[in-house]
C-alpha cells in the first residue's frame, strides 16, 4: 500500500523534515531535482531539446534545478519563468541564482510567449500542488500552449491546474505524459478524472518525513494476498453464501454471483430467488431455494437480480436479516434509502456511478466529475458500512475512516454482470470469515487484476463476465 495525502500534509511533513529534523529546503528541492532529471533521462534522445517552464514557487525551484542538472549534463535545455528575478524568493532563489551562475539564461515572460518549435520535451514547474481553483492569466494562456504544443510533457509533483486534494479538474490543466512526485501521492495523481491529465506516475523517495498517519491508502496487485487454506478444511470449513436475487427474467446476474463466490472459495452457495426450480439455474455446483427460505448463513449477498419491482420493493424494507454480513449491490441499492431496519452485522454497499447518483440524489455526471466527495457523501449516508465506490480507479471508505483508492484494472471490466462478479468475490470472502476489510480490499484487487492479465493477450472490448471467473483459476 502507498499513502495518499493532501496538499496540505505533504507541507506539514516539509515543515517538520525541514525545521524539526534539519534537512534544508534547498536540499530537499535539489533531490527532488535529481528525481526527475534521472526519470527524463530514461526518455531523452541525443538530440532531444528541453523546454523547461518555471512558475515563482517552490515548484519553479524544482523547475530551476533540473535545467541546471540538465545543462551541466549536456542536454540542450531553454528555461522560461513567470515570475520576473526579484519576485523569486526562499529556496527557489538559490536556485534560480545557481542556474545563472552555471550560464543557463532564463526567459522571464508576462503573458504572450511561443515554445521553440524544436522544443521536443516540456518540463512543467509552473504551479505544484498548491492551486485550490482554476487557473487565471498568464497561466492559463502557458498552459494552453503547453498542451497544443506537440512535443512531450514531464510534471514535476502535479501537473499545473490540478488541485492535490481530490480527482476534480477544474479548468484548464496541463495534459502530462510523465508526472513525478516525491514521497507520497496525492490525491489527483490516483482519482479520475485528474489522475488522467497525469500520465505515468513515478514516486520518488526525497527524504522527507511524515509526523502523522495518513488515512487514505492506494493498493495495487503486490497488495493481494489470500492465506492458504488449511490442510484439513472441508466444504464446511470455508462457509455458506446466500445470493438473494435472480428473480425470472434476471437468473444470469444471480448465477454470475454465486459461481463467483464458488470460485473465490466460498465452500457452498444457494441462489434465494422466486422461482428456484427455472431452468435457468443450470450450474450443478450451485443450489437454489425460494426467497422466503432464509437459512443458516454464513454470509448474504443482496440484489443481483432482484429487479425493481414493487415487490422487490417491499423484500428490501421488510426482510429481518440475521446477525451476519451482507453485501449490498446492484437492484438492492435502489431501495436501501427507505430501508430502516438493519443493514446486517457488517454491510457492504457496491454502487456503480449511476446506482451512487441514485442513492445521493444527483446525475451521475456528479458523481464522476467528484467521485472522492461521492465516496464521502456515501460514506456519511451510511455510516457503518463499507463503500466502495466503483469504476475505473475503485474507491473503498471503511468505517472506521480509512479510504483506498485500487489501481488494478482497466476498461476491459466494463461488461455486463462484472459487478455480479465482484459481489461474488466480496460475499465469498465475507462468508469464509475473513476480516471485511481484507474481503473488500483483496476482492477488488483480485478483480482489477483479471483484467490486466486480460489485455496482455486478449482485446479490452472482448472480456466478458465469465472470463474474470476463469482467471480467478490462476496463479497470481
Amino acid at each position: 500500500m502507498k499513502a495518499v495525502v493532501t496538499s496540505q500534509a505533504m507541507a506539514r511533513a516539509d515543515h517538520h523534515t525541514i525545521h524539526r529534523l534539519g534537512i534544508p529546503g534547498s536540499d530537499l528541492m535539489e533531490r527532488a531535482a535529481t528525481a526527475c532529471t534521472d526519470v527524463l533521462a530514461q526518455q531523452l534522445k541525443p538530440n532531444d531539446k528541453v523546454t523547461v517552464c518555471c512558475g515563482p514557487g517552490n515548484n519553479g525551484g524544482d523547475g530551476f534545478a533540473i535545467a541546471r542538472q540538465l545543462h551541466e549534463q549536456s542536454v540542450a535545455v531553454s528555461v522560461i519563468s513567470v515570475a520576473a528575478a526579484d519576485r523569486i524568493r526562499g529556496d527557489a532563489a538559490k536556485h534560480y541564482q545557481r542556474l545563472l551562475q552555471c550560464g543557463c539564461p532564463v526567459q522571464h515572460i508576462s503573458r504572450d510567449f511561443e515554445l521553440s518549435s524544436d522544443t521536443t520535451w516540456i518540463v512543467d514547474a509552473l504551479l505544484g500542488t498548491g492551486l485550490t481553483s482554476a487557473v487565471r492569466e498568464p497561466y492559463d494562456s502557458i498552459i494552453a500552449a503547453i498542451n497544443q504544443h506537440p512535443a512531450r510533457v514531464l510534471a514535476v509533483d502535479l501537473p499545473s491546474g490540478l488541485c492535490g486534494d481530490d480527482g476534480v479538474v477544474r479548468g484548464l490543466c496541463v495534459h502530462a505524459d510523465i508526472t513525478v512526485t516525491f514521497e507520497a501521492m496525492k490525491f489527483a495523481h490516483v482519482i479520475t478524472p485528474a489522475s488522467l491529465l497525469c500520465g505515468q506516475v513515478h514516486l520518488c523517495p526525497i527524504g522527507i518525513r511524515f509526523d502523522e498517519t495518513p488515512t487514505t491508502y492506494a493498493v495495487s496487485a503486490s497488495d493481494y494476498h489470500r492465506a492458504p487454506r488449511a490442510v484439513d478444511g472441508h466444504k464446511g470449513s470455508f462457509g455458506t453464501l446466500g445470493v438473494l436475487g435472480g428473480f425470472a427474467g434476471l437468473e444470469g446476474a444471480a448465477s454470475l454471483t454465486a459461481l463467483a463466490a464458488l470460485r473465490f472459495g466460498a465452500g457452498k452457495v444457494r441462489i434465494l430467488c422466486d422461482q428456484p426450480q427455472s431452468a435457468r439455474f443450470s450450474q450443478p455446483s450451485v443450489m437454489t431455494g425460494h426467497v422466503q427460505d432464509l437459512g443458516d448463513y454464513s454470509a448474504l449477498v443482496f440484489g443481483p437480480g432482484l429487479s425493481r419491482t414493487q415487490r422487490a420493493q417491499e423484500l428490501t424494507e421488510k426482510l429481518d436479516l440475521p446477525d451476519i454480513p451482507v453485501v449490498w449491490d446492484a437492484d438492492a441499492l435502489f431501495f436501501l434509502n427507505s430501508r430502516t431496519r438493519s443493514l446486517g452485522r457488517v454491510a457492504v454497499i457496491t454502487p456503480h456511478p449511476g446506482e451512487a447518483a441514485h442513492l445521493l440524489g444527483c446525475s451521475t455526471a456528479e458523481v464522476q466529475a467528484d467521485r472522492l466527495s461521492a465516496l464521502r457523501d456515501l460514506r456519511d449516508r451510511f455510516p457503518h458500512s463499507f463503500v466502495v465506490l466503483k469504476g475505473y480507479r475503485t474507491l473503498v471508505a471503511t468505517p472506521h475512516g480509512d479510504t483506498y483508492v485500487n489501481l488494478t484494472g482497466n476498461s476491459a471490466l466494463a461488461t455486463a454482470g462484472s459487478g455480479d462478479v465482484l459481489a461474488g468475490m466480496i460475499g465469498a470472502m465475507l462468508a469464509q470469515s475473513e476480516s471485511p476489510d481484507d474481503a473488500v480490499l483483496m476482492s477488488i484487487i483480485r478483480h482489477g487484476m483479471a483484467a490486466d492479465h486480460w489485455v496482455t493477450a486478449h482485446p479490452d472490448h472482448a472480456m466478458i463476465a465469465e472470463d474474470i471467473m476463469s482467471d480467478l483459476t490462476r496463479f497470481t
